[in-house]
């Protein structure tokens, strides 16, 4: 509906009236676009006035608009949205990515409100026995987990975290096959012997179909166990050694190998590509809305993909880094790792990474916030989970989904990738290898190295990856 120019000078008087704390651009073309027709949902000029109103009292800048800000623009789902949609289309100065945390609350809200499903009673999964169940022998032999045991000339070191409790859950899974067999009259004695690996390998693949790579991964943890314990004699190491052999042919035919998927990932990639993945990701969270799941999304994946080439790390290390303590950005502007291994409790320090690494660090921290809010952005999550930034943590193979979705390939593999680069640009360099994938043991004869050598080898590393840096730059 068209309106005199009178009666439109007269509408846009009232609604900038209603905005007197809105920037003037901002309020004309917002009153221009009400009067037009063309602005979506109602309570726009009420919620910028708000908003707006709300830092000229705090004596802030809409650059430095906080949660607390974004929240008190409006007080409902609807409203929100509404709100920021405008401020991406008429001022989009304004940072979102700090209304991130209050758009990812206001859609909890709407689906436990309209998308709950009767909760279900989940049937537990879990087959093994807990260790008060086992039999007395091998009950007692689980304090040797926690300790260094000498067996000849073989040191089992002690166990801590998912190492140990997937022996126990193997040795109990051992037990519950024991059990399996005595309820159809056949009795195992509680040494292992060849009957029991015999009725282990019948229930693991008959009764419970569990792959031949599980059930060989069950083999070996329970001869480590048993070994330590000292309940095996020679028929019956001899037994489960060629069951696990059998296994490990088996799965080697049904599965493709490491070998395989590194060959299959190199027809069409290269490092490179993860770098180049890195790079798109970051320009397409530019693209998105700053308080969007999907920018949030594309920054954490860029880092993901830029921390696996450039710190060779286990996905499980990179999923718990923390801002300020595994993980430190300099006064220099350099990020740094510095971290204690969780699966061989070793220091970790590689220096600073790349200035490409830090730029896509920047970026994840900042979101669409300005440069000039980095060190404010960092001390504010002081000891935040890296990729969530925030206290808890995504799942330990996070890293892993994200590198399949483009890639098909597992974080693991990249260190692989890594070391066969290294192998090829610098043969001599394994004390290289060594320091970047953290290795607990020691490469062949060159134990003995100094530790300028040492440097010299990692110095290399670099200059052979600074290769693949450039080629992405």
């Amino acid at each position: 509906m068209s309106h005199s120019p009178f009666c439109r000078a007269k509408r846009e008087a009232r609604l900038l009236a209603r905005m007197p704390n809105v920037p003037r651009t901002v309020a004309g073309a917002v009153a221009a676009a009400v009067i037009d027709g063309t602005l979506r949902g109602r309570g726009v000029p009420a919620a910028l006035e708000r908003f707006h109103a709300a830092l000229a009292a705090a004596g802030r800048t809409p650059e430095t608009a906080t949660t607390a800000d974004f929240a008190a623009a409006a007080t409902s789902r609807t409203g929100h949205r509404t709100f920021i949609a405008a401020l991406d289309r008429f001022d989009p100065s304004v940072p979102l990515a700090p209304a991130r945390a209050l758009t990812r609350e206001w859609d909890r809200w709407l689906n436990a409100r309209y998308n709950a499903k009767p909760r279900q009673e989940r049937q537990s999964t879990r087959i093994a026995l807990m260790p008060e169940d086992w039999p007395e022998a091998w009950r007692k032999a689980l304090p040797l987990l926690d300790r260094t045991v000498r067996r000849g000339e073989t040191v089992y070191r002690p166990l801590k975290g998912k190492t140990r409790a997937a022996v126990i859950a193997a040795v109990g899974t051992c037990a519950v096959a024991r059990t399996w067999a005595a309820e159809r009259g056949i009795e195992i004695g509680e040494a292992f012997s060849e009957d029991l690996a015999e009725v282990l390998l019948r229930f693991t693949l008959v009764e419970r179909a569990i792959s031949p790579r599980s059930a060989a991964d069950y083999v070996e943890r329970i001869e480590g166990f048993g070994y330590r314990a000292r309940l095996f004699d020679r028929p019956a190491a001899e037994a489960f050694a060629a069951i696990r052999g059998q296994l490990r042919a088996e799965a080697a035919e049904v599965t493709p190998g490491k070998r395989t998927k590194i060959r299959t990932f190199a027809r069409s990639f290269d490092l490179a590509d993860i770098l180049h993945a890195a790079v798109r990701h970051a320009e397409a969270a530019m693209k998105c809305r700053g308080d969007s799941a999907q920018a949030e999304r594309q920054r954490r994946k860029a880092v993901v993909f830029a921390l696996l080439v450039n710190g060779s790390d286990r996905q499980g290390d990179l999923s718990r880094f923390r801002i300020g303590r595994e993980i430190r950005r300099t006064d220099e502007g350099d990020w740094e790792l510095d971290f204690r291994q969780a699966k061989t409790r070793r220091k970790k320090e590689i220096g600073a990474l790349w200035p490409f690494t830090g730029r896509l660090l920047d970026a994840h921290v900042l979101g669409d916030r300005p440069a000039w809010q980095i060190a404010d952005r960092v001390a504010e999550l002081d000891g935040m989970n890296l990729l969530s930034l925030a206290p808890e943590s995504f799942d330990t193979y996070h890293p892993t989904a994200l590198l399949k979705e483009e890639f098909g390939i597992s974080g693991h593999l990249v260190r692989t990738l890594i070391t066969n680069l290294l192998r090829t640009e610098e043969p001599d360099a394994a004390w290289a290898a060594q320091a970047l994938l953290g290795h607990s043991h020691r490469f062949s004869q060159r134990a003995y190295q100094t530790d300028f050598r040492v440097s010299a080898s990692v110095k290399a590393w670099q200059t052979s990856i600074e290769k693949i840096a450039r080629r992405v730059s």
